[in-house]
């Protein structure tokens, strides 16, 4: 192996050194320890496999309430502090922090659980005596937030997808290097 693989290996690991789940668990390089701190923003990404709630979306009337409901339920539950959130037809990103590593363990666990629960008495789904498929489709996405500049990012990023989804915003391939003045001008209003 040269140097130019090399240095491209640890291109690649520092890419993905503060990121965990989602589709990065598919590669060898995703399966080590979650990376969480009690200093910087945890962007998280939640996923749902759209078979496993037909018809619905997780932005209709009663899915959205009893996110919403769990969301501040669970994060006072675990002390965590939820900076920004945006529920989507199949996803939902959440800006959140805490000042222990432990309580992130606990919320990512107990939130998606209870989610899972919940969404299947409110969609009245038969439950069959085979096994199902998980109404998750990866497990959570989670990525450290570093610096100020990451940080806009990312709250940018969170407030395009539901400015995007309320039809204010259209939407864009290169989504926030693609917006014109106008678009930035209605993104946080």
């Amino acid at each position: 192996m040269g140097i130019g693989h090399q240095e491209n290996f640890f291109k690649i690991k520092s890419q993905h050194r503060y990121s965990y789940g989602g589709a990065l668990r598919n590669k060898k390089l995703g399966r080590g320890q979650r990376p969480l701190s009690t200093r910087d923003p945890i962007h998280l990404v939640f996923k749902i496999n759209k078979s496993q709630l037909p018809g619905h979306s997780l932005r209709s009337p009663k899915c959205f309430t009893l996110i919403q409901r769990l969301l501040k339920k669970y994060s006072i539950h675990f002390y965590v502090k939820v900076e920004q959130v945006s529920i989507q037809n199949d996803h939902l990103h959440l800006l959140l922090r805490s000042t222990r590593r432990c309580q992130f363990h606990h919320f990512f666990r107990v939130f998606a659980g209870q989610i899972a629960q919940q969404l299947g008495a409110v969609t009245d789904t038969p439950k069959p005596l085979e096994r199902k498929k998980s109404l998750w489709r990866y497990r959570p996405f989670s990525r450290v937030v570093k610096g100020y500049r990451a940080y806009e990012i990312v709250r940018n990023y969170i407030q395009l997808n539901e400015q995007e989804y309320l039809g204010k915003i259209t939407y864009q391939k290169n989504r926030l290097r693609g917006l014109s003045s106008s678009d930035w001008n209605i993104l946080w209003t």
